[in-house]
């Protein structure tokens, strides 16, 4: 497994996006997995998840989003954080999300830029974590009334959220309605203390919100780790993040468990893999500890 660094420009948008490419030792990949960080991440962002799905043969972009990563750090008090965290958390900023994500997939296959074993991707998924893990939910089809949906591209087959969310009482159509019109195969990802660590006031039970209210087609998943903290789930926080949050970054005690079931997750709905399939619901539970908790219908 090979990186590579490179920096698409959307025109349209006077938009430069950076990315990390990660590049299996394949001829031709399992599928493609474009990952889209948190709130004051980069493109170094998932990291530890990444590196892992591209050993197994997936190759995957890590995109940056200006205007919501690493560069809302640079001042790292409390009351300056969570201002320039509220400030950056907002619809367009999110539209902007979506929309990054959806230029770099229009790319893939036409751009002599990227390697071929990009290209040649015919079967994507879309994974993030936190506010990266809103856009795969946008993308993937939750419905907001300061959103507008548009169809996935069809080589998107499935998604992955680190620490999703959806609140209670949201503004406008209810959450059945929001993530009712997903689709895809859906793989949600949390822990019983991801919250929002005093920057937002997400709970851990808001994590749980989307999978709740999605359709009941086979294809959703969830697995929430006993004591996972938020930053647990960002795959490798970066010494920024690390910092300014005073939250530990080793790796997390379920670090196996999560790789394990996101990789067979991968390989169940972007390479087809019926073992893996089965593996992830037959065989999975009986890896984890006792108080976490997996779930799909």
């Amino acid at each position: 497994m090979s990186t590579r660094l490179t920096l698409l420009h959307d025109t349209r948008r006077a938009r430069s996006l950076p990315l990390k490419l990660y590049l299996p030792d394949l001829p031709c990949s399992k599928g493609l997995i474009l990952f889209s960080h948190g709130l004051g991440g980069s493109r170094e962002g998932g990291a530890d998840w990444l590196q892992h799905w591209a050993s197994h043969g997936f190759a995957a972009i890590a995109v940056q989003h200006p205007g919501s990563d690493v560069s809302l750090l640079r001042n790292n008090s409390p009351l300056a954080l969570r201002h320039a965290f509220k400030a950056a958390m907002n619809p367009e900023e999110l539209a902007r999300r979506v929309d990054d994500l959806r230029f770099v997939i229009r790319h893939i296959g036409h751009d002599s830029s990227l390697p071929d074993i990009i290209n040649s991707a015919t079967d994507i998924g879309i994974a993030g974590h936190s506010f990266g893990a809103v856009t795969v939910q946008i993308l993937a089809g939750e419905r907001r009334p300061d959103q507008h949906p548009e169809p996935p591209d069809p080589r998107v087959h499935a998604a992955l959220a680190l620490s999703p969310s959806a609140r209670f009482e949201d503004i406008g159509p209810g959450l059945d309605h929001r993530f009712g019109h997903i689709h895809l195969p859906f793989f949600s990802l949390t822990g019983s203390r991801d919250d929002g660590m005093g920057l937002s006031d997400i709970t851990a039970a808001n994590r749980e919100l989307p999978y709740r209210h999605m359709p009941a087609d086979n294809s959703k998943y969830l697995l929430v780790f006993a004591q996972g903290n938020h930053l647990d789930f960002a795959g490798q926080a970066s010494a920024a993040e690390g910092a300014v949050f005073h939250i530990r970054r080793s790796p997390p005690v379920f670090r196996d468990n999560l790789l394990a079931a996101s990789t067979a997750y991968w390989r169940a709905h972007l390479a087809s893999d019926a073992d893996a399939r089965h593996w992830l619901t037959s065989d999975l539970p009986g890896l984890l500890r006792p108080d976490d908790r997996f779930e799909h219908k």
